[in-house]
């Protein structure tokens, strides 16, 4: 299969061609499949040959590569970056959960496929300024749910 080079796309539409579909219902596959997205939402699904690609469309090749729906996350602690020795995490990287250590993660948790996720665990406005940032579209990330700093007893 040939693919057109990508073209500037002034409608907000692409097509995501070549791929194998995974519809997260428990459907098989959908092998040489087509996703038509305008605005960021799934507008029509179909295979190569059988969905027209609208013309003007972003084309963005799937081909050799699985597409699913973006996975959720109901436990992360965007302030602790792969460490689990709190009481040295909290007092040696405090300054820099905000700038640095939260948006690393939660772009990282986006590169893993992670669209949405719950923090149970952070100070409150970091999280809410992070998680705002993300939504503006400052920096990559999952939509992220918040609740706060840690409620729990020693």
């Amino acid at each position: 299969m040939v693919l057109l080079p990508n073209m500037i796309n002034a409608q907000g539409i692409k097509a995501l061609v070549g791929g194998t579909m995974i519809d997260g219902f428990g459907g098989p596959p959908l092998r040489n499949s087509v996703i038509i997205i305008e605005n960021e939402r799934i507008k029509e699904i179909g295979q190569v040959g059988f969905l027209s690609i609208p013309e003007g469309a972003e084309v963005i090749s799937t081909e050799g590569m699985s597409v699913m729906p973006g996975l959720w996350d109901m436990h992360v602690h965007l302030m602790i970056n792969g460490h689990s020795n709190y009481t040295h995490w909290d007092s040696t990287y405090i300054d820099l959960f905000e700038s640095v250590i939260m948006p690393s993660s939660a772009h990282q948790l986006l590169r893993a496929g992670v669209t949405s996720a719950r923090d149970l665990g952070a100070p409150l406005e970091a999280s809410i300024n992070v998680r705002d940032r993300i939504n503006k579209g400052e920096i990559p990330g999952p939509t992220i749910y918040v609740s706060g700093p840690f409620i729990q007893q020693a």
